[in-house]
């Protein structure tokens, strides 16, 4: 009759594997696919028609030329993408002679819980809604009214694959 043998399996390589890879390697993949795809989206939204507005809309409103001192091109400057919380890409320079006066120095939104992740694009000029959502007429040709959410709505596959091409082992 034989003994019974006790096996002994050791999976400590394979946890510390997994640990390197749900806490580091994966969180790094998905960080860089939110950016890739965020960036394409806020690019898409200043250059892609409905274009995000560049120059002023007052006289739509007034009649009038607009009394601030707004540049032309202050909206577009002022996208932001963040991912995690952290500043990432701008639209500065595709704000003709803007300054990026309105962009944001640090994220405002939710607060990010551990094990999730978020991107988010962000026009942070004062009248951002408004021209966003109140005035149908813009003063520039293929500028237009929803010119973010369209494209959220018409390329949500193609942002989707690029999150998934960087987060392919």
């Amino acid at each position: 009759m034989r003994r019974s043998e006790i096996m002994h399996l050791d999976m400590s390589e394979v946890k510390s594997r997994m640990a390197l890879l749900n806490k580091v390697i994966m969180p790094t993949r998905i960080r860089a696919g939110l950016t890739m795809a965020g960036n394409r989206f806020m690019i898409d939204t200043v250059v892609g028609v409905p274009t995000t507005p560049i120059r002023r809309s007052a006289l739509y409103t007034t009649g009038y030329p607009p009394r601030d001192n707004r540049v032309a091109g202050e909206l577009r400057a002022s996208g932001a993408l963040f991912v995690d919380g952290m500043k990432k890409r701008t639209t500065v320079h595709y704000g003709e002679t803007a300054t990026g006066m309105y962009q944001p120095r640090s994220y405002g939104g939710t607060p990010i819980l551990p094990l999730n992740h978020e991107a988010c694009i962000v026009f942070n000029a004062p009248y951002a809604a408004e021209q966003h959502e109140a005035w149908p007429e813009k003063t520039q040709p293929g500028a237009g009214k929803y010119f973010m959410s369209e494209k959220l709505y018409g390329n949500a596959v193609e942002y989707m694959g690029i999150i998934a091409e960087a987060i392919r082992l």
